[in-house]
C-alpha cells in the first residue's frame, strides 16, 4: 500500500494538481469541498483516496484563511472515513489531514468530535474488531493532538479522562503470546500513552479533571467490554495513588470511589485479570468487613 501511495504522488498528475492548487483563489478552494467530502468518503482506489487526504492537508497548511470556513465540516467527513477505512495507509493519510484540520476548527465543533469518539470508544460492540477500532480511535486523538497542540490543550476535559484510562488497556490475546513482553503495554495502551504524555498529561491534570474521569469509569465499569473494566479498574488504582492518595479522600469524589471498587469486586462482574488486579484494588479501598453471625445463646446450667 504504501508504494503504491508513494508512486501515486510521484507522478506527473501529483504534480499537475500541485501546481492547481498553488494558483486557486478562495471561491476556488471553497467549490472543491463538497467534491473533496465525496472522495474521502466513497472515492474508488488507495491512490484517489489518499491523493483527496493530500490534497486536504495541502490546503489546511498552505490556504489556511480559504480552508477554515469549511474545516469542521471537513473534520467531521475525515473522521467518518478512517472510522470506515479498512487500509491502513489510507487511515494513516486522514488523520495526517484530520490533525491539520483541527488547527482551524473551531472549539465548539472539535469538541463535539472528541465527546463522539469518546462515546463511539467506550460502547464499541464486543466484536472481533473491537480492538482494531479501539485502535483507530486512539490513534485519531494521538494524531489530534500531535497536529493541533493548543486546540486540544483547550480541550482537555474532552480527551484526557479517556486517554488516562487507556494507557491501562491490556495486552490483546495476540500480544500475551509474544515471549519475554508480558510485562510491557500492548499496541493500545501505548499510543494512549503517548496521547497521554505529549498532551501534558500528569497528575494535576487528572486531578483537575477528577469527575470526568470518574463519570466515564462508571460507564466503563457498567459496560460489557471485559477489557474496559480492566483498564478502569487499573485507573481506578492509579487514581488512588497519585498525589500520595489526596484524590480519593476529596469530598466529592471519595464515595464515587468506593461505588466503584464495590462494583469491581462484585463477583458476577467479570473482567480481565482480575484475580491478579483485585488484591491491589482491595488495599487502595478496602472493602467493608463481613458482619459475623452473632453466637447461638447459651443453655443456663439451671435448665
Amino acid at each position: 500500500e504504501a508504494a503504491r501511495v508513494a508512486a501515486a504522488r510521484a507522478s506527473p498528475a501529483h504534480a499537475a494538481l500541485e501546481q492547481c492548487l498553488a494558483v486557486m483563489d478562495d471561491a476556488q478552494v471553497g467549490a472543491t469541498v463538497p467534491r473533496l467530502s465525496e472522495i474521502l468518503v466513497r472515492g474508488t482506489g488507495l491512490p484517489a483516496r489518499c491523493g483527496a487526504a493530500r490534497v486536504v492537508l495541502q490546503l489546511a497548511r498552505d490556504r489556511q484563511s480559504a480552508l477554515t470556513p469549511h474545516a469542521g465540516k471537513l473534520l467531521s467527513v475525515a473522521t467518518r472515513a478512517i472510522l470506515e477505512e479498512r487500509s491502513a495507509a489510507a487511515r494513516r493519510a486522514y488523520a495526517s489531514a484530520a490533525a491539520q484540520l483541527a488547527r482551524l476548527a473551531k472549539p465548539e465543533p472539535l469538541g463535539d468530535l472528541l465527546r463522539s469518539l469518546t462515546q463511539r470508544y467506550v460502547l464499541t460492540a464486543v466484536t472481533t474488531n473491537e480492538q482494531e477500532e479501539r485502535l483507530t480511535l486512539a490513534s485519531l486523538v494521538r494524531e489530534l493532538g500531535r497536529g493541533a497542540p493548543d486546540a486540544m490543550g483547550g480541550l482537555r476535559a474532552d480527551w484526557l479522562p479517556l486517554a488516562f484510562i487507556g494507557r491501562h488497556e491490556p495486552r490483546w490475546e495476540a500480544e500475551r503470546q509474544e515471549a519475554g513482553k508480558q510485562h510491557e503495554a500492548g499496541a493500545l495502551a501505548s499510543v494512549w500513552e503517548e496521547a497521554y504524555d505529549e498532551g501534558g498529561g500528569n497528575a494535576g491534570a487528572a486531578a483537575s479533571h477528577l469527575q470526568e474521569l470518574l463519570a466515564l469509569l462508571r460507564t466503563m465499569v457498567d459496560g460489557q467490554s471485559w477489557a474496559l473494566r480492566r483498564a478502569a479498574a487499573a485507573a481506578l488504582i492509579d487514581l488512588a495513588n497519585l498525589s500520595s492518595g489526596a484524590l480519593k479522600k476529596r469530598p466529592d469524589a471519595a464515595s464515587q470511589f468506593e461505588l466503584l471498587a464495590a462494583s469491581l469486586r462484585e463477583s458476577s462482574r467479570r473482567w480481565d485479570d482480575k484475580e491478579a488486579l483485585l488484591p491491589k484494588l482491595n488495599a487502595c479501598f478496602p472493602p467493608p468487613p463481613t458482619p459475623h453471625a452473632a453466637p447461638p445463646p447459651t443453655e443456663s446450667a439451671d435448665m
